[in-house]
């Protein structure tokens, strides 16, 4: 038993070293390409993509159902439920192509934008294309192979990328977008085909999916209606505000999720299928969700409020200054991903213990109060729209949100806040000497000049902040890097040892 949980702990501290360097080697392409895509097109075209994508995104919603975290969930996988799942995905695929290319009229129609036909039977192929590699996915995660993922991760980014910024400096505009996302799904599904040991056979089992659709529905019903409650402010502002409006508010909306891809999503690809093996370990799940947490907000609480205080100087030295507009909206949202950061990993207590049934439940209270909130802002045009968000989330939400996970591994409300008291003040004491550092510096310095003072100044203050209070989560990360750098060095060793 315990040589069974120190293999799941290894398992799952490497795939978060894995997964973690996969990210920031991701994300500084990810953003290399952004940064050049929003030199080369205009807000104007991002937001026809942004009109897109909220239908096509929730489209893509129905591909498997919830199959995929079925998969990794359930302990006693079989070939036929793989199989069946397969078939499932690539038939529905298939239907979802052919009904979304069939509805771009009415998409068209919709916001009155006649482009839109073109654009959207296009980037339909989507689903056809990601429905082969649904189970595949499940598995490499429900096995823990990172490594493969993250090569895959890689690959596909950089493709994609590369291609768009091809096109876009010959002129394509919107279209070297929309190039980018099925080249793409191209790539992610030929790396990972390739990669992959499982190949289906032809097996159909109504039983196995019916076996599966206990999980798999609810989650897939919370999805459904998180999809439109995430997603409702695209909709809503491409339809009343228009395509300028909807291509900043959707760029800082981007800006915003950067962080808690690199740091929330990273755990939260690990800690899903490590958290399944222990599922029925209550006390030690709340261990590891808290120690989760700590490590979390110590890295995105500094990088959120930081932002909040570089912001215009960030936005006009890396975008420019037709991006102006994003500022405001970039600050508000900041306050919204320190909350969104560790909100994220509630989502882990819920699929665990096999509770979607009641993270359904919750989802449908929360969209009621974020679309409620969109539509009191969308009368103060997209920064109201923000406010509005990150009012409604603190001020209803924040509460219940906490309490109701909690629950189910016994957490309390004040458990989980006094958790993340220290990387919070830290934080916001690093931010205010950061805005010191701003208001000293000469009004005539240019924006990266600023930017190159102010930032190197906040890492160093908030490091030598976390090191001196000796903050729990900081702690434990070095005494963790100090546990793993002893283990490679003695594997080394042993390697090196002749028998």
């Amino acid at each position: 038993m315990n040589q069974h949980r120190t293999d799941i702990r290894q398992q799952a501290i490497s795939g978060i070293m894995w997964t973690a360097l996969t990210q920031i080697l991701s994300e500084v392409i990810r953003f290399s390409i952004a940064v050049a895509l929003a030199r080369l097109v205009a807000p104007e075209e991002f937001g026809l993509i942004g009109m897109v994508t909220v239908f096509t995104g929730f489209a893509n919603l129905f591909r498997e159902v919830g199959f995929g975290s079925a998969i990794i969930q359930r302990q006693d996988i079989e070939e036929r439920h793989l199989s069946s799942v397969f078939w499932f995905n690539v038939a529905a695929g298939l239907l979802l192509t052919l009904i979304v290319g069939a509805c771009a009229p009415l998409i068209a129609s919709f916001y009155d934008k006649p482009i839109l036909i073109p654009l959207t039977l296009v980037i339909s192929l989507n689903f056809t294309i990601g429905s082969v590699n649904v189970v595949h996915n499940a598995l490499m995660n429900k096995k823990m192979e990172f490594r493969r993922l993250a090569m895959i991760r890689i690959g596909t980014i950089l493709i994609g990328g590369v291609i768009a910024v091809i096109m876009a400096v010959n002129g394509f505009g919107v279209w070297s977008l929309v190039a980018k996302s099925v080249a793409a799904a191209i790539t992610q599904v030929g790396i990972m085909w390739y990669l992959s040991d499982w190949k289906p056979r032809f097996i159909w089992s109504l039983d196995a999916l019916r076996e599966l659709l206990g999980f798999s529905l609810n989650l897939f019903g919370f999805r459904v209606f998180n999809y439109w409650m995430t997603n409702a402010d695209n909709l809503l502002i491409g339809k009343y505000l228009g395509t300028a409006s909807l291509g900043i508010y959707d760029r800082a909306f981007g800006l915003m999720r950067l962080p808690l891809d690199e740091v929330s999503g990273v755990l939260s690809r690990v800690m899903f299928p490590a958290l399944s093996t222990i599922q029925r370990d209550k006390e030690r799940i709340k261990g590891i969700f808290l120690k989760s947490n700590r490590v979390i907000a110590l890295i995105t609480f500094p990088l959120m409020i930081g932002l909040l205080v570089v912001a215009r100087s960030f936005i006009i030295a890396i975008y420019g200054p037709k991006w102006e507009g994003v500022i405001p909206i970039l600050q508000i949202f900041c306050i919204e991903g320190m909350g969104r950061s560790i909100g994220t990993t509630k989502g882990w207590i819920f699929l665990t213990q096999g509770r979607t049934d009641l993270m359904f439940k919750w989802g449908l209270f929360a969209g009621v109060v974020r679309i409620a909130s969109i539509v009191i802002g969308l009368h103060w045009g997209v920064v109201g729209v923000a406010a509005a968000i990150v009012i409604g989330g603190y001020a209803i939400l924040w509460y219940p949100a906490w309490v109701i996970p909690g629950r189910l591994i016994n957490l309390s409300f004040r458990e989980a806040l006094a958790n993340l008291r220290s990387p919070l003040w830290c934080s916001l004491a690093m931010a205010l000497a950061v805005a010191g550092v701003g208001f000293m510096l000469p009004a005539h310095w240019p924006h990266w000049a600023r930017l190159t003072a102010q930032v190197p100044f906040g890492i160093v203050l908030y490091a030598l902040l976390i090191h001196i209070f000796g903050i729990r989560a900081y702690r434990e990360m070095r005494e963790l890097a100090a546990e793993q750098w002893q283990v490679r060095f003695s594997r080394s060793k042993d390697t090196k040892t002749p028998a």
